[in-house]
């Protein structure tokens, strides 16, 4: 490389490695606590926003064992913020339970989602389903898998055929949400949504939805499924906006290349 700030496939190769063996050891944490969840020690940070000792403890192992091999590279969890290093252009972006409301009450939708964004792009996503035992995995350099098996996005092309994640939360006014399901629905479209928008980018990348919707992530939800789903084939709207900060967020909008322009026409995007 000419540029040693840039990652080249080995740079990748070894940091794809990292982040499975992390979030399969979150994920083995994260079940044990899940069977017996009702001792769990939970905090409310916001509206149904919920963070409990398992996050954090999930959070430490995966941050233990990233920054111990790639101290350089920058970190920003979802429960620790954003941590200084040598190359600010390099930032894993982590949600050690992306779900916790699912997870507190039983429900078995939820994940571990480790993503790398690298010089404004997402080029690195590892989302791990400790329940169905499903490690999805992929990057710039390695196309898209779950459990080793190739995932591909969906080629739909059409509104009628249609079944597209939604998400919402308090950072967007309560109006925005039902105002982009009609939107979708008069173009005879459905949606779906499980609670974990880390997973449902997972399942974009996999097909089992044609794309996913949401106008504010964080980037630690956002990151791995938007390098993901690049790595599956896909599209993905520029994240964050140019000359925004990874760190702020910022609207997220990914499917097959057959949808993503009728989608951004469809939510005046384009």
């Amino acid at each position: 490389m000419t540029d040693q700030t840039r990652l080249g496939p080995q740079d990748l190769s070894a940091r794809l490695d990292i982040a499975e063996q992390a979030a399969r050891a979150a994920g083995l944490l994260l079940v044990g606590h899940y069977g017996t969840r009702d001792q769990l020690a939970i905090e409310q940070k916001g509206r149904n926003d919920f963070v409990s000792n398992a996050d954090r403890e999930a959070e430490a192992v995966i941050s233990g064992l990233i920054r111990a091999a790639f101290p350089q590279d920058g970190f920003l969890g979802e429960e620790t913020g954003m941590a200084e290093a040598g190359n600010p252009d390099v930032i894993w972006c982590v949600d050690p339970l992306d779900g916790t409301t699912n997870f507190l009450k039983g429900a078995h939708n939820w994940c571990v989602s480790i993503g790398l964004w690298a010089h404004g792009v997402p080029v690195l996503g590892v989302i791990y389903d400790p329940v169905r035992d499903e490690l999805f995995t992929g990057s710039d350099h390695h196309p898209a898998t779950c459990n080793g098996k190739p995932i591909r996005v969906s080629d739909i092309d059409s509104f009628d055929r249609t079944a597209l994640g939604l998400g919402r939360n308090q950072r967007v006014g309560p109006e925005a949400v039902p105002s982009d399901m009609l939107k979708l629905f008069h173009a005879g479209g459905s949606f779906r949504q499980v609670g974990a928008g880390a997973l449902m980018l997972a399942y974009v990348a996999a097909g089992r939805v044609d794309g996913y919707f949401e106008r504010h992530m964080w980037a630690w939800d956002a990151v791995a499924g938007l390098a993901l789903i690049r790595a599956a084939g896909g599209v993905i709207e520029v994240y964050p906006e140019p000359g925004g900060s990874v760190a702020a967020g910022a609207l997220t909008l990914a499917s097959g290349p057959g949808l993503f322009a009728q989608l951004k026409t469809l939510f005046e995007l384009a």
